[in-house]
């Protein structure tokens, strides 16, 4: 645990983690509120949406500023924004300002979608590349915790205050995560190195998104990497975000209470699953080799998982073990895939792929969310979870037979005539040649065995 102590990422990981529970605590807190007073899945989860939808457009747009930003002054300037944006909420407290609250929270999650990327660059300017290759995972993991923090804590002082209070303490949290940001040391070697790699040439969106996409689609790791991630956000997260915001109390009629039970176990769970990774993975038991193998395990397992919890309304105590089922295996397949996703990309274009990602994964996680909680309401929870694992068999089946026959036609590319064995092609079957050009060009740690990984 030593490695964990280092000054920069202690500061930078609380800070993110109280930036991120301030973003989803008013927006968990108010769907909350919503659902209250409507009873309506469908209505809750447009708050839902409006705040997933804004990481389209900051992925798009704004990217390529960011790969190119101080990540630190870019953070504290982000969450000086957010503090200021939050207050707009002190006037939507009524449910007649539906339309208008859900504006705020458009805003605010534009700002948010912006640290996230910026957090993304941190990466590559606050830490030297093994620190990286270490703190990816578990840096990034701090997004799911505190999204079920949030929902425990939201729904907990609901009971006990009003909406009032909970904008000002999420005023409070950006106040804090700035000064946090404040006190951060930049690796002064790596934004050198970035500002280098990125060149004097300006990209417009356009451009940005183009190179982005290429990257992702040039380089199998990459790609297979960004493919699951969305699925988890998307199929996995998404529904069962819905699911639990409104399951206690139909199936157990448990109110506030049981919504913050859930949530509670949800952090717990991707706690959990992160620090199996970290054991999993110090120990070489990830390796590259592998990664189809445990990719359907992990998926396979949690569908299962999944199955259960969509029918386990006559036990409590079944539904809450199958649910910390599925995120922790859900988390050990994102933190994973995320680690290579970022130990595969350029660093001067890091952003601008996990952003490209991030608008594609959490637009579609809005719709999603939409549908998941319309077949709720139309045919209820039981086939709207069927439904949901059914589409998620089909895609990992799908993505999978299609990344074995793209590897299969590699091999036979590379294979030099007259003999059994192909020349020295990078990474296995499946996942293609190791990236070039601009990527670090390194295994994760995993498979090269000279950077552990936590």
């Amino acid at each position: 645990m030593r490695v964990y102590l280092d000054r920069n990422f202690l500061l930078t990981y609380a800070a993110s983690f109280i930036s991120l529970f301030g973003s989803k605590l008013l927006m968990i807190s108010y769907v909350a509120f919503v659902y209250g007073e409507t009873g309506s899945a469908t209505l809750a989860s447009a708050v839902f949406a409006a705040d997933w939808i804004a990481n389209l457009f900051v992925g798009l747009l704004t990217t390529q500023y960011i790969d190119r930003a101080d990540a630190k002054r870019l953070l504290l300037r982000l969450n000086l924004a957010a503090a200021a944006v939050t207050l707009a909420f002190l006037a939507c407290l009524t449910p007649d300002q539906f339309p208008v609250a859900v504006c705020v929270i458009f805003v605010r999650a534009l700002l948010n979608s912006a640290v996230n990327a910026a957090r993304v660059k941190a990466l590559v300017q606050f830490f030297d590349k093994q620190q990286t290759d270490i703190y990816s995972a578990v840096l990034n993991s701090s997004l799911f915790i505190a999204i079920a923090a949030a929902g425990a804590v939201g729904t907990i002082i609901l009971n006990f205050t009003g909406m009032g209070t909970v904008v000002l303490i999420d005023v409070a949290t950006f106040l804090v995560s700035a000064a946090l940001f404040a006190c951060v040391r930049p690796n002064r070697a790596r934004i050198d190195e970035a500002r280098a790699a990125a060149g004097a040439k300006r990209e417009s969106a356009a451009q940005n998104v183009r190179s982005a996409a290429r990257i992702i689609a040039a380089t199998p790791a990459v790609s297979t990497a960004a493919f699951y991630i969305v699925l988890a956000v998307t199929a996995f997260q998404a529904t069962y975000e819905v699911l639990i915001t409104a399951v206690p109390d139909l199936w157990f009629s448990l109110g506030e209470s049981g919504t913050a039970l859930f949530f509670t176990a949800e952090s717990l769970a991707v706690i959990a699953g992160l620090f199996l990774y970290q054991y999993l993975s110090r120990r070489g038991l990830v390796p590259e080799h592998r990664q189809r193998l445990l990719n359907l395990a992990v998926t396979g397992f949690a569908v299962c998982m999944y199955a259960v919890l969509g029918s386990s309304r006559s036990s409590l105590a079944l539904a809450l073990t199958a649910f910390v089922a599925v995120v922790l295996a859900g988390e050990v397949v994102w933190a994973h895939q995320y680690k290579r996703l970022i130990a595969h990309t350029p660093e001067a274009k890091v952003s601008s792929v996990v952003g490209l990602m991030s608008a594609v994964g959490y637009s579609l996680m809005a719709v999603f969310g939409f549908v998941f909680s319309w077949g709720m309401d139309a045919l209820g929870a039981e086939w709207a979870v069927a439904l949901d694992l059914v589409l998620i068999s089909l895609l990992v089946i799908g993505w999978e037979a299609r990344a074995h026959r793209s590897g299969s036609r590699h091999a036979e590319s590379i294979r030099p005539a007259g003999t059994g064995q192909s020349r020295g092609a990078g990474g296995q079957v499946g996942e293609g040649p190791r990236p070039g050009g601009g990527g670090r060009g390194t295994e994760p740690a995993a498979a090269a065995g000279s950077v552990r990984r936590p």
